[in-house]
């Protein structure tokens, strides 16, 4: 019994039991059978224009409020499908804001490592919901259709519990909990 409480205690707080790969929501899957080529891995083409990272920080907030704004919000319950993700509706859920703003950073030259869809509760309501992870340098930030403002994810952490995470290693997978790289 010793042994396997030291076993238990040792692993540190991101051990590979959160890394652990599941299977994709059935949204993600349809959704790469109708947009097959946001599902494949993209390399960074951002360097090629030497975009410096205000630039950056400013295409992102553009891309966000232009999406945030460009979507009529509908629930889940209203929406034509909730596990129908489509780019650009024009009224749809928080997975069509959250692909449609990776599609539009994918075109822009973004990574596919850096733009990782994650599937969220939100801690108030219990509700499931879907945002958009990018990581920029060293930081990782959190772009959702519920808010006009990008935050950091430690601020986020306060408002979600990260179900699972699109890989950064593969976009086709997904991981339990939150990728950490």
């Amino acid at each position: 019994m010793l042994v396997l409480a030291c076993c238990v205690c040792s692993q540190p707080a991101y051990s590979s039991l959160e890394l652990q790969e599941v299977v994709p929501p059935l949204s993600f899957m349809l959704f790469c059978t109708q947009y097959p080529d946001d599902c494949q891995e993209q390399r960074d083409r951002r360097k090629t224009v030497f975009r410096s990272r205000g630039q950056r920080w400013r295409e992102l907030n553009l891309i966000n409020s232009t999406v945030n704004s460009g979507i009529a919000p509908e629930s889940l319950s209203v929406s034509r499908n909730d596990y129908d993700w489509q780019i650009f509706p024009s009224a749809g859920n928080c997975g069509d804001y959250a692909v449609t703003k990776r599609h539009l950073l994918l075109r822009s030259g973004w990574p596919s490592s850096s733009l990782l869809l994650g599937e969220v509760t939100i801690r108030t309501t219990g509700e499931h919901h879907l945002v958009l992870l990018v990581r920029e340098g060293r930081a990782l930030f959190v772009l959702d259709n519920l808010s006009g403002i990008i935050i950091q994810l430690n601020e986020a952490l306060d408002n979600y519990v990260f179900l699972r995470t699109e890989s950064d290693l593969n976009p086709r997978l997904w991981t339990r909990g939150l990728t950490r790289s």
